[in-house]
């Protein structure tokens, strides 16, 4: 991903907490010089990674159940992405949502969908997904933290492994959607684009 995807080397999982200083020492109040940590929300959490990283976003209004989305672009070697960060603080779970800039055409739906499916069945997280009233092509990533805490490395993996999972598989589905190509193909060029160019080429000499 290009620079206003990089993230911040700097961050460790020790920013979940902000520590105050009071006059105990043990934890609680024990004793002189103690610290009580104070724990970040799901959402100031998030926008503190953001911020790390100098990247622009926009929070929108929060819902009837206080869940709340934050939204950003990312920019990667083929395209740039619409990313949704949906914050559902009350059921401790944050969601990421890539976009891809291009629809699937209804003509292509079928075989676009056969192409995500192939691509989900290797993938160890996440998953793409199509609308097929719409052809809107995303790939979803969720993260569960009940009874434990977010962390910045959590915010990190599933914002990150999202975007570079899209940018990976996006001209896959650009050779479906404009080329013609099967699903198994334009699949094939993506994962191994040596032997697809060495097949392409053979093919070609031959006629």
């Amino acid at each position: 991903m290009t620079a206003n995807t990089t993230t911040a080397n700097t961050t460790t999982d020790a920013a979940t907490t902000v520590s105050t200083t009071t006059e105990s020492g043990s934890p609680g109040g024990g004793g002189e010089g103690g610290e009580v940590e104070e724990r970040l929300g799901m959402l100031e959490l998030i926008k503190q990674y953001l911020d790390s990283g100098n990247r622009s976003y926009q929070c929108q209004d929060p819902r009837d159940d206080g869940s709340q989305v934050i939204s950003l672009n990312l920019t990667g070697n083929h395209s740039s992405y619409r990313t949704f960060i949906d914050v559902k603080a009350h059921q401790d779970r944050m969601l990421v949502f890539i976009e891809s800039p291009v629809r699937a055409p209804d003509r292509s739906r079928a075989a676009c969908a056969e192409l995500l499916m192939r691509i989900n069945y290797s993938l160890a997280l996440g998953n793409f997904e199509i609308d097929f009233r719409d052809g809107e092509i995303r790939y979803r990533m969720a993260v569960d933290v009940e009874g434990s805490y977010l962390s910045l490395s959590m915010i990190e993996t599933n914002i990150m492994v999202s975007a570079a999972t899209m940018d990976r598989y996006f001209p896959a589905m650009m050779t479906v959607i404009y080329g013609n190509k099967a699903p198994v193909e334009a699949l094939e060029e993506v994962r191994n684009p040596t032997m697809a160019s060495a097949l392409s080429s053979g093919t070609s000499s031959s006629q």
